[in-house]
């Protein structure tokens, strides 16, 4: 992010008021210079008030900072920070950590809005605030206001478009965080919203980058579409072209076995991705509970067509497990397909719909134009070579095709078909059709 991000924070705090006392502080500024905090601890034994602010550039989803620990793990009190609905504000919202997932909002910490707070220069979002109850928390958190050393972490949201009044607001995973420590003692004097100093080359005072990470990505949301991409839209429509254009039962099996496995694993990262997040915590949103209903029906599917194999190769004969084996397959991916397009919403990257349609749009017509010429072609060749009846090859659909055998004509033994009569009459003691 470097020069250009750091002059257009600095440019709109620069048309702030020049405070008329000087408010002690210590200010945090992130490594790539696209958050700063800057925190005030009032000199009054009787206060259990935190002054603070908080600057990002309008491109950067939500900036947040954790008061009292070094990891999300040590139940630090977050405070999270994302523009307004009108775009033209800031919304601060007070959070507790539960683990390594997205925060959740708590409504019992009271932080109110002071003047000074919304977009400056339509270049960066700032707010200033006071907490009245941030020195505490459940669960045994607390910040300790004569420590020279406090831990803190902080976290800096993708480029994005968030825009929300609603304290609860789900957001994408961080894009940068790390952990920093402040020297509360320096920050402590007369009570008042802390100046962020204008300089551009502003640096942190009284506060010490201890770790940080940039361009971090949520790998297992990756894996999970391109994994349940791959299965429906790819491998499962290409296993049926392997058996119904190649005729091959047993690499339409092996692909298949593909698929699933690739299902299996998307299932299995999908889950683990929904405890991280509070909009999908409670799996009830539509992508969740269609995925479940597909997953069920791939296992059913799955063991329908194995099952269906193991008796066809003894018999030789059609079973009524064929049909729904068929159809259930069908049915499968097509509502795994409608799916994936829930699932990039859900994941609030929607535009990555539009990516999908087109990779839809180009396989199924190829996919369906492939069925047709292959169909065309067998009955062609069928023709031309096979004489009116013949069957070659392991049918898709046997039951489609199966009819009764017709009954021997008459001379002709039961069990012992190459056996003539004589005069057209079964010897004595023998069953015969009629």
């Amino acid at each position: 992010m470097g020069t250009s991000m750091r002059q257009l924070v600095l440019a709109s705090l620069a048309a702030l008021p020049l405070a008329t006392e000087a408010i002690s502080s210590s200010i945090f500024v992130s490594p790539s210079k696209d958050f700063v905090f800057a925190l005030n601890v009032p000199n009054d034994a009787s206060s259990s008030d935190l002054f603070f602010s908080m600057a990002f550039p309008i491109h950067t989803s939500w900036v947040a900072v954790g008061l009292g620990a070094s990891t999300m793990g040590g139940n630090p009190l977050m405070l999270m920070a994302y523009p307004s609905a009108s775009g033209k504000n800031v919304t601060l919202s007070p959070r507790r950590c539960y683990g390594h997932s997205e925060p959740v909002y708590d409504s019992d910490i009271n932080v109110q809005a002071l003047s000074g707070t919304g977009l400056l220069n339509d270049t960066t979002f700032l707010f200033n605030g006071v907490c009245s109850n941030c020195r505490s928390w459940l669960r045994n958190g607390k910040i300790n206001i004569a420590s020279t050393s406090q831990e803190m972490i902080y976290a800096t949201g993708p480029n994005g478009d968030t825009q929300s009044d609603n304290p609860r607001e789900s957001v994408k995973i961080h894009w940068s965080y790390g952990s920093f420590t402040m020297d509360m003692a320096h920050a402590t004097g007369t009570d008042g919203v802390p100046e962020i100093p204008t300089s551009e080359n502003i640096t942190s005072v009284g506060a010490v980058q201890q770790s940080g990470k940039t361009g971090y990505v949520d790998k297992k949301a990756i894996l999970h579409a391109v994994f349940m991409i791959l299965a429906f839209v790819g491998i499962w429509p290409f296993g049926i072209l392997v058996l119904k254009v190649g005729g091959s039962v047993r690499w339409h099996a092996i692909n298949q076995a593909v698929a699933f496995g690739l299902v299996l694993i998307g299932a299995i990262l999908g889950f683990v991705i929904s405890t991280s997040y509070n909009r999908s915590k409670k799996f009830n949103t539509a992508h969740q509970v269609i995925g479940i209903i597909v997953f069920i029906s791939v296992i059913a599917q799955f063991g329908l067509g194995y099952f269906h194999h193991r008796i066809y190769k003894k018999t030789q004969q059609p079973t009524k497990m064929a049909p729904i084996h068929v159809w259930l397959g069908r049915g499968v991916i097509v509502l795994g397909i409608a799916n994936g397009f829930t699932g990039f919403p859900l994941a609030l990257s929607p535009n990555y719909d539009f990516a999908l349609l087109g990779v839809v749009s180009f396989v199924l017509p190829v996919f369906l134009l492939t069925l047709l010429l292959s169909k065309v072609f067998r009955k062609f060749m069928q023709k031309v070579k096979q004489p009116e009846g013949e069957n070659n090859g392991y049918d898709m659909e046997p039951w489609r095709g199966a009819h009764p055998q017709a009954p021997p004509p008459a001379g002709y033994v039961v069990g012992d078909p190459a056996m003539p009569t004589h005069s057209g009459l079964p010897p004595q003691g023998t069953r015969q059709f009629v």
